[in-house]
């Protein structure tokens, strides 16, 4: 029979070559019962066979390719003389014909044609993304442009790649099922194992690896279930550091045999020059049953899942405590002692005292002693001891339940931490985790050993590299690269099935993009708040000229926007997973950049040993002592006090010197005599236990002040961090002078100050106690003012961006004044009176300052009583000496979010 017009197919003979067997066939038709009658052109026989045996398709469609592309298997199939397919509702199958008249039989599974060439995807951002490469691209000897070629010779049918969706219509990224079991060899933790789910089941995922988070872990507990998958997978990323650490684990593992460093020529060049010809011994891998192994990983993974709770639980207690101590020992600094006796209290609930704290300042603002009933009822809720307690002066018993918080809080928070403490030791956590991580490793290499044990291992010439890819990608399944030699490692009619970028926050839009186009899938990992790719004057001018000509939206614009950033714009649908465990900075090191850059989201999971402070900032006398790029004050506090100090130290440790600058850098190790100290760019990814930060401008400057270099700089620092700055006033609003507020706060340094800090912790619990109090009993219509404006006040702040800025109600003057020389008598009698306060106030949580005070006028009390109107002003005048005239609402004024913003926004709040 003509296998042209009809193809019939032996079931029996599955996924050989023997199961097309239409031209071994003179005729064919269905006999009385169903089944097939056949008579073979080799015998006269006639056969008869099962109807679900033979599968006969005819009637086929030509397939005009029309330009576009046809892969089998995923491989580019470009000589094609014809194409059939032959399909039912059940089968599909292709006959193809190359020029040279060969045939062959395909099922349909196996093959792919394009439907939208990248080409002619997403308007004019290919021809956007060309350009790019052209006018910006690295250039090699004899004039050629490493980028723009590759984009030439890019694949531009196939359209099955992320660069597709990258160009187009980013929301048909494809879903996979999870694999029924997923396995950890480097161990894990919440966030981590979201990360790996996700980059298993999609085809685009975003990994934000804030520092010390295990992004390294992650992206290795990827390739390992790839690896276990039989994929293939292309490791890429601008910082060769980066891709090595991979390397370097797996190597660790004995996995090193897996690993090809690809990439430039250089690196091709060492890695032929050093192919093994063995394989390493792996019997010692193979499991005689492998089952027992795969159960327990599974069970492993379902205990430490159910821990991951009561760890996560234990680290945010841990860090409540302490800000709570904090907190605690500066209200005692602050507070005159009180003689009563409080330890009855400690025991009690802190949120009862919270509520009773409340009503007796209420009391105290209506001018009243507390009732009998008053007193009786609170001590049928908190003992005897209240009713005598209540009978004091109402000023004494509110300073003494401030106090009594502080320890009944304390108290609630070492219970709880107790509790998660041993429930994480009851469920042996740590063994568990140990478990996971074994079993996991033994599975893994388990299946490496079955794979290429007993084979003979193939030695690669460097052109086979590309003409022989399949198989070179048998025997090296894990291949590393840097970005911009991605699409140069294998044949460009093969692709990898996934690519992992590292870094990406540092890659360009026009690399990035190109990278996309390795793989059928892709991971990108990166952290935003990090180092980005650097533009230099020249490019930018050059960049925004092509953006402009293009018109491209605002998540393509190359001159703004790392690769990072632009995927997370382009691919809303992809699941983004933010690591949030941090394991590496001591907690007071990490907690800046958290409350700083990550907005409070990082779970720290180290721990204050005491080991003296962690955080210092050392100021140099006030003047103009950089010149250019150098500072020789600061190297001179650095040679003179900061290093002899660390050399007496017995446990010193690994000390590194950052600085934004690489004159400075090379001035200090000069004075030095020694390789110590580099630039923030070439710090990332690196980390010391000590770090000297030296920031060299008289007043900072966007780039020394840029909060993507601070957060690297300061997250370098393991254990301590000496920040050598200037001794000139700082503007407010900078990053540098938010560090150094914050650590004199942690440090509790006493510096001359007219402003307290704001007693964060109690006055928010108080604040929410007061507004829910009022919205329960309505009292009058300017308290509902005060919880509408409240609630508006939070809205404004967070659309501002203001994400380190939060508001109290009803905060003591006297706990807010420090610089009481400033006051006249008659103020100072004012603001020590224990009733007065500022409806809110709008602070910096993260350093505790004061930033605004604001006002809500009910307007028949404030305009109807003249005695109230003095004292308005009296506190607009106090309040105005230390630059926090309130911001004052009436109850007749329309306060909008938008009416706030801009009132918070003219008064330099955010």
């Amino acid at each position: 029979m003509d296998s042209r017009q009809c193809l019939i197919i032996d079931l029996k003979n599955k996924d050989s070559r023997q199961m097309f067997i239409t031209e071994q066939i003179a005729s064919i038709k269905h006999d009385a019962r169903g089944y097939w009658e056949v008579c073979f052109s080799t015998s006269p026989r006639v056969f008869h066979y099962h109807p679900e045996r033979l599968v006969y398709l005819n009637r086929p469609e030509t397939i005009d390719l029309g330009g576009r592309g046809l892969y089998v298997r995923n491989v580019r199939f470009s000589d094609v003389q014809e194409l059939l397919r032959f399909s039912d509702d059940r089968y599909t199958y292709y006959r193809l014909t190359d020029t040279k008249g060969r045939v062959k039989f395909i099922e349909g599974k196996q093959v792919y044609i394009t439907r939208t060439p990248i080409d002619e995807t997403g308007g004019s951002l290919w021809s956007y993304l060309k350009k790019l490469a052209v006018e910006t691209g690295i250039e090699v000897e004899a004039g050629k442009n490493i980028l723009s070629m590759q984009y030439e010779q890019l694949d531009v049918c196939r359209d099955n790649v992320p660069l597709a969706q990258y160009l187009g219509d980013a929301t048909k990224l494809r879903v996979y099922r999870q694999p029924s079991q997923i396995y950890y060899p480097f161990g894990c933790n919440a966030s981590q194992k979201q990360a790996v789910e996700h980059a298993l089941t999609h085809q685009v995922s975003i990994i934000q690896g804030p520092p010390g988070t295990g992004k390294t872990q992650t992206i290795l507990n990827i390739i390992s279930n790839l690896l276990i998958a039989g994929k293939t997978v292309l490791i890429v990323s601008n910082n060769n550091s980066a891709v090595e650490n991979v390397a370097e684990k797996l190597q660790r593992e004995g996995l090193g045999f897996l690993v090809a460093q690809l990439g430039s020529v250089k690196n091709k060049e060492a890695f032929i020059a050093q192919q093994e010809e063995d394989y390493p011994d792996m019997s010692s891998w193979l499991l005689k049953d492998a089952k027992p192994i795969q159960r327990r990983a599974h069970e492993a993974l379902q205990r430490v899942e159910r821990g991951f709770g009561h760890q996560t639980a234990k680290a945010r207690l841990l860090s409540d405590l302490d800000t709570l101590l904090r907190e605690k020992k500066y209200n005692e600094l602050l507070q005159r002692p009180s003689s009563q006796d409080t330890g009855w209290l400690i025991h009690r609930h802190a949120d009862k005292i919270m509520k009773l704290l409340y009503q007796c300042r209420s009391w105290l603002e209506q001018g009243k002693q507390l009732s009998f009933w008053f007193r009786l009822r609170w001590s049928f809720t908190l003992g005897w001891h209240a009713l005598k307690f209540l009978r004091g002066e109402l000023s004494d018993i509110i300073t003494v339940l401030e106090q009594a918080y502080y320890q009944a809080a304390e108290t609630m928070l070492k219970e709880e931490l107790h509790r998660e403490t041993k429930a994480l030791e009851e469920m042996n956590l740590a063994e568990q985790v140990r478990t996971l991580t074994s079993s996991s490793l033994q599975i893994l290499k388990h299946v490496m050993a079955q794979r290429f044990s007993g084979q003979v291992r193939e030695i690669f010439k460097i052109k086979e590299l590309k003409t022989r890819s399949k198989a070179f990608l048998s025997e090296y399944p894990v291949v590393l690269s840097t970005t911009y030699s991605a699409r140069n490692c294998i044949s460009p009619a093969r692709v990898f099935d996934y690519v992992i970028m590292d870094e990406a926050s540092q890659v360009d839009i026009k690399t990035g993009a190109l990278a996309l186009s390795c793989a059928t899938n892709a991971v990108i990992v990166g952290d935003d708040k990090q180092l980005p790719n650097v533009v230099t004057r020249e490019d930018l001018l050059v960049l925004q000229s092509i953006e402009d000509s293009y018109q491209v939206a605002d998540c393509y614009r190359a001159s703004t926007h790392s690769f990072l950033q632009s995927c997370a714009g382009v691919f809303r649908d992809a699941p983004s997973t933010l690591l949030r465990e941090h394991y590496r900075c001591h907690p007071e090191i990490i907690g800046f950049c958290n409350e700083q850059f990550y907005d409070g989201e990082l779970v720290t999971m180290t721990t204050d040993t005491g080991a003296g402070r962690a955080l210092q900032v050392i100021r140099t006398v006030k003047g103009n002592h950089a010149r250019g790029l150098l500072n020789q004050r600061e190297i001179d506090v650095i040679a003179q006090e900061v290093m002899p100090e660390l050399l007496a130290e017995e446990d010193m440790g690994s000390v590194g010197i950052i600085t934004p600058y690489k004159e400075q850098a090379e001035e200090i190790n000069k004075v030095l005599g020694k390789e110590i100290a580099s630039t923030v760019h070439k710090y990332q990814g690196r980390e010391c236990d000590t770090i000297i930060m030296s920031t060299v401008n008289n007043t900072p400057t966007t780039f020394s002040d840029d909060p993507n270099l601070l957060n690297v700089a300061i997250s370098r620092a393991k254990k301590h961090l000496y920040l050598v700055t200037t001794g000139n006033d700082i503007p407010q609003e900078s990053n540098l002078a938010q560090l150094i507020a914050y650590i004199r706060y942690h440090n509790f340094e006493v510096k001359e100050s007219l402003l307290h800090s704001v007693f964060d912790l109690l006055y928010r619990q108080y604040t929410a106690e007061r507004l829910a109090y009022q919205a329960r009993h309505h009292q009058s219509m300017d308290h509902l003012s005060e919880q509408l404006v409240y609630d508006t006040l939070l809205k404004a702040l967070d659309q501002l961006g203001g994400c380190h800025r939060a508001v109290v109600a009803h905060y003591p003057l006297s706990k807010l004044i420090a610089g009481w020389d400033l006051l006249t008598e008659e103020e100072r009698a004012f603001a020590l009176s224990p009733l007065a306060h500022v409806d809110f106030l709008v602070y910096n949580a993260l350093t505790r300052q004061p930033l605004l005070t604001i006002e809500v006028d009910g307007w028949r009390y404030h305009r109807g009583h003249a005695d109230q109107k003095a004292r308005d002003a009296l506190k607009d005048q106090l309040l105005g000496k230390y630059g926090l005239t309130p911001y004052r609402i009436t109850t007749t004024d329309i306060v909008t979010v938008d009416t706030v913003k801009v009132a918070l926004e003219q008064r330099g709040v955010i």
